[in-house]
């Protein structure tokens, strides 16, 4: 998996789409996706308690070059919780969730991908 931000952030209510492109292990190219079988599914956990805040199925946005898209509504948005820092640290973020992705494939079998950092504003 690659991300080129440098930081996760999910915008409150507003819709937030993001695109993942799915690598094979120990290659730097993306792994072809087969739609019919293929499946992913992310899972947002709060780091305070590791509850679930948000289970979503992923959508395969470009087969051949291992994307596939994680969508978020604004309705999704509404309930999740974001954290900042003091006025004197000029309100910076603090990240307050973890995304988990479940990934089970033919070419690669079942495997996690994790983004340790999310920050919602």
């Amino acid at each position: 998996m690659s991300c080129d931000i440098a930081n996760f952030n999910i915008t409150k209510d507003l819709d937030n789409t993001f695109v993942f492109t799915i690598k094979a292990n120990n290659s730097t190219l993306p792994m072809e996706i087969i739609p019919a079988s293929d499946t992913f599914v992310a899972k947002l956990v709060k780091l305070d308690d590791d509850t679930v805040a948000l289970t979503k199925a992923l959508t395969v946005s470009d087969a051949l070059s291992g994307k596939v898209s994680l969508g978020i509504t604004s309705a999704e948005t509404a309930n999740l919780v974001s954290d900042k820092g003091t006025k004197t640290d000029r309100y910076y973020l603090r990240p307050t969730y973890k995304l988990l992705i479940d990934c089970n494939t033919v070419n690669n079998g079942e495997f996690i991908a994790k983004v340790p950092e999310v920050y919602v504003d």
